[in-house]
């Protein structure tokens, strides 16, 4: 499938318009979370505010003049030397190896991703460049992207999205923020399930498989269901189908006045519409349809004292009625 193709679609013809008229919604995205490395309370109270409240610790870069950071400028400004230098590095492998294993330190993904690229250094400029190619083709047929060697992961996104046009990030966090619009989309529209052409892979977060509290990825639950994301060539076309639509959004008439269209350098729109995503999709919460609910302060604090390896005995009593009054909340309407 195309991009012309893809964006002709029903269901995403309607999901563009929906959400390119919703953008501004003051109601429809509120989300909140703990983060359970900071104890910090995280909010939002619209798509837009998700990115005023972006935040992801970079490193510093001394090769190629930027500092650490947390804030979307920050990063913003580190991307753009990060993507210069890749586009610098053309034809050339060693260097090519070099500006992507930056990347993976900016992003936090250097586990296996930096061996490989030193692993695959001959040759490694050139397969970029017929990679970008292809993507900036818009044809996730295109036989590169359907080998069954093309490495494509959470660390090899972050490459091809500083090299090509109109490409998104699409790591665990964008998926499933993507994938919880995904919901609140069928739930404006009376679906009972999720669209094929809709149905943006999720995949889990890094974290011990006994994490105490586990941070909830998969966007699916109430009868929707999400498949889990695969490297390679199922990576690949749902990141071109994910970049496909949240660009058709942002030109759509109905997005004209959004904030989104505001964002200036070293930011843009679509990436300031990732980093909403990304910051939403840490962790979606409830199975429940409930967009603003909260925990008690005093059981949040008893689930990150647990997080820290500080346990504090939490009766059954007490963590039923937690979740009943959460359930209980989902159910109102509004």
């Amino acid at each position: 499938m195309n991009c012309k193709t893809y964006l002709a679609l029903p269901h995403v013809i309607a999901f563009t318009r929906w959400l390119a008229s919703e953008l501004e919604s003051p109601e429809l995205f509120k989300h909140q979370y703990v983060n359970r490395k900071t104890g910090v309370h995280w909010s939002c109270s619209s798509l837009y505010n998700a990115f005023e409240h972006y935040r992801w610790n970079h490193p510093g870069n001394a090769r190629l003049d930027f500092a650490p950071g947390t804030s979307a400028f920050s990063n913003g400004k580190a991307l753009a030397a990060l993507g210069k230098d890749l586009v610098a590095a053309a034809g050339d492998d060693a260097r090519s190896a070099a500006a992507a294993s930056d990347v993976m330190r900016w992003g936090g993904v250097t586990a296996h991703n930096v061996d490989w690229l030193q692993t695959n250094k001959v040759g490694l400029a050139s397969m970029l460049q017929t990679i970008v190619a292809a993507l900036d083709a818009g044809d996730e047929r295109a036989s590169v992207l359907r080998s069954d060697q093309l490495r494509f992961n959470a660390g090899m996104t972050k490459v091809y999205s500083l090299l090509c046009k109109d490409f998104i990030i699409y790591d665990s966090r964008v998926a499933a923020g993507l994938g919880w619009l995904v919901v609140k989309y069928c739930h404006a529209h009376g679906l009972v399930k999720v669209p094929r052409d809709l149905c943006f892979p999720w995949a889990k977060a890094k974290e011990d498989k006994d994490a105490l509290a586990p941070k909830r990825r998969n966007p699916g639950g109430d009868g929707f269901k999400f498949t889990g994301l695969r490297s390679g060539h199922h990576h690949a076309m749902w990141n071109l189908r994910a970049s496909w639509l949240l660009s058709a959004v942002l030109k759509h008439p109905d997005a004209a006045g959004s904030r989104f269209q505001q964002v200036a350098a070293p930011n843009d729109p679509l990436r300031a519409m990732e980093a909403a995503l990304f910051m939403i999709g840490y962790d979606l919460g409830q199975e429940a349809e409930a967009p603003y609910q909260e925990y008690s302060a005093e059981f949040a604090e008893k689930i990150l004292a647990a997080a820290r390896g500080n346990f504090v005995e939490v009766s059954a009593d007490d963590l039923i009625a937690q979740l009943d009054d959460m359930l209980a909340k989902a159910r109102v309407p509004g």
